[in-house]
């Protein structure tokens, strides 16, 4: 310990001194680059422009380390003591992206000049990113010789991971997201993008049917001046419409009637079901502290029926909240263009995937809830996905190829003489 707080910096054999300087540098000089880009968003040139720069990379990787695998700094780069401190250094980023919400505009000037709202998009990630891919493609060249079962295990599971930050850093230019709008009863191949831009797809949907499933509504007390929910212990309180009786703060609550789907006639509600109907509850609400009795409905509203609040007191009133979706789903038809028709249900955490397109259910007219005529469906194209679960795999096979045959003796990292 003594040797190493008295060796000075950059006198070799470099250490995690050295590492931790290299990686803050390079995390410096990346927020520079941004802020002196004014928070910029970075784009790279797609197909086949990344493919040929990832080769070049490729070549100038392996052709450094054959020309200099004994100089002391590739050494070093093939070491634990400059992997820790970069892994150290991305794992930062990833933790701000945890952080600071992503791909939304920020009103804050700090996160937009650095561009902590689009992290993998700028010069910070990408330069660590890329230092990290150079520690793991010495490491991994590092094992291609001598060849043995516990190096081959070493060998995939490094290369899985260079493999999966590789086809990631490549492939996020040819990432295709796009939303569309799909009408009942309409077919609709046109798609946009995040920017609005209209690309039309190789494959039209006719939506079917979209249809809500809803949890029954809360219920909840306001301050009738300020239309605040009142507060307990600092937390707002709401209670699920899905029994007979419950407490409220001070006040017991009796459901004599719920309807799922009502219209008003005069100040009663019928059950009925048409577009814009509402769920509705008529209510006994006792005052526990004064015993006093209330009765009357209340109603979440829609688009076509204003809400109905139950008043208290001067102070307070009950209000029914809108009902939240459980589950939503499209019956669509989806047509390619070599004319095969097939018809498919999408749900939430449900996507349907061709012709290289993962579908997925993302939203509807909220405005219109239940009743909605209209599904928004996102369109997901990510060409280099087969490369990344490649590189998983291939880590799998070589955490079993560790377990069985074991780790290599030096542990799999050299030390730097």
């Amino acid at each position: 310990m003594s040797n190493e707080n008295s060796r000075k910096t950059w006198a070799h054999p470099w250490s995690y001194r050295e590492g931790t300087i290299v990686t803050v540098a390079i995390l410096l000089l990346g927020f520079a680059l941004q802020a002196a880009g004014g928070g910029m968003v970075l784009r790279f040139s797609g197909f086949p422009w990344n493919l040929i720069s990832g080769i070049v990379f490729l070549g100038i990787l392996v052709s450094c380390y054959l020309w200099l695998k004994k100089h002391r700094a590739v050494k070093w780069l093939g070491s634990v003591k400059a992997a820790l401190p970069a892994i150290l250094g991305f794992t930062f980023l990833v933790l701000l992206m945890g952080f600071v919400k992503q791909d939304v505009v920020h009103q804050n000037s700090l996160v937009r000049i650095f561009g902590l709202s689009h992290l993998v998009q700028t010069w910070p990630f990408i330069l660590i990113n890329l230092y990290l891919m150079v520690l793991l493609g010495i490491v991994t060249l590092k094992r291609l010789t001598p060849f043995t079962l516990r190096n081959f295990g070493f060998f995939l599971n490094h290369f899985g991971l260079f493999l999966v930050l590789f086809s990631t850093a490549l492939g996020s230019s040819d990432v295709q997201t796009l939303n569309m709008n799909c009408y009942e009863n309409k077919s609709e191949w046109r798609a946009s993008d995040r920017r609005g831009n209209i690309v039309e797809l190789p494959l039209a949907i006719k939506l079917l049917d979209f249809s809500i499933e809803e949890f029954r509504p809360k219920v909840t007390i306001v301050d009738n001046k300020t239309g605040k929910i009142l507060m307990d212990k600092n937390r707002q309180s709401f209670e699920l419409l899905d029994r007979d009786t419950f407490d409220l703060f001070e006040y017991h609550l009796e459901v004599d009637t719920f309807l799922a789907t009502s219209g008003k006639v005069g100040e009663s509600y019928f059950a009925v079901n048409e577009p814009g109907s509402s769920p509705s509850a008529m209510v006994k609400v006792t005052n526990s502290l004064n015993g006093t009795v209330i009765s009357g409905w209340i109603c979440s509203g829609s688009f076509v029926l204003q809400p109905e609040a139950l008043k208290l007191n001067e102070t307070y009133s009950l209000v029914m909240l809108p009902a939240e979706p459980k589950k939503f789903s499209s019956e669509v038809s989806v047509l390619t263009n070599d004319g095969t028709s097939r018809i498919v249900m999408i749900e939430v955490n449900k996507p349907f995937r061709i012709n290289g397109w993962t579908i997925y259910q993302l939203s509807y007219n909220e405005e219109m809830g239940r009743w909605s005529d209209m599904s928004v469906l996102q369109f997901v194209r990510d060409p280099w996905l087969p490369a990344v679960y490649s590189g998983i795999f291939l880590m799998m096979a070589g955490a079993v190829f560790l377990f069985i045959f074991g780790k290599p003796k030096n542990g799999g990292v050299e030390n730097v003489a």
